[in-house]
């Protein structure tokens, strides 16, 4: 056995076989560097970039497949009510706290403990708050006009899936049949 080990290491630090190895490990580089690697066809938006009525449209209609799935027909329509904006969270240097900003459709409002932020440097050449957290608003209510709502056995699935959903109670879904 430590014969058949001795000659293996012997032929591998031969210095041709060393040699061939190094070019196909160089030619394997330049060629990962001419294809490029295939890119994600998910689009995800950076939370910063996302505003809270963006993401009101994105729940309603993640919300309207769901009901369209479970009705069988494509005449629904969502409507979802939030409770604030997108509350944003910074690092503050002093003493490690945040400060935070709210940000709504009307206004924005700013509550901070300290003026003093944790910045780093933009691509363009600018300065920002680090962001600690982003908050997403909690969802107050929604709405479903679909046909056969007023069905009872329909209105509860659909109030079942919109509730697991959004982790809201049942009180904040309203289900309703229309044409």
């Amino acid at each position: 056995m430590n014969q058949i080990t001795g000659k293996m290491i012997g032929i591998i630090k031969s210095p041709k076989i060393l040699m061939a190895a190094g070019i196909a490990g160089m030619v394997l580089i330049l060629l990962s560097s001419l294809f490029p690697a295939k890119k994600s066809t998910k689009q995800t938006t950076p939370v910063e970039s996302l505003s809270a009525e963006e993401y009101r449209v994105r729940l309603e209609e993640g919300i309207r497949q769901t009901v369209q799935c479970i009705t069988g027909s494509d005449q629904v329509n969502v409507v979802i009510t939030l409770e604030s904006g997108i509350r944003y969270t910074y690092a503050d240097v002093n003493e490690g706290t945040a400060a935070s900003r709210v940000e709504s459709n009307a206004e924005s409002t700013s509550s901070e403990r300290k003026q003093s932020y944790i910045t780093v440097r933009t691509a363009d050449g600018g300065e920002q708050a680090l962001l600690v957290t982003a908050e997403m608003p909690a969802v107050r209510g929604v709405a479903i006009v679909c046909e056969g709502g007023d069905d009872e056995n329909l209105n509860e699935k659909i109030t079942n899936a919109v509730t697991a959903a959004l982790n809201i109670t049942s009180k904040r879904v309203y289900v309703t049949g229309g044409r």
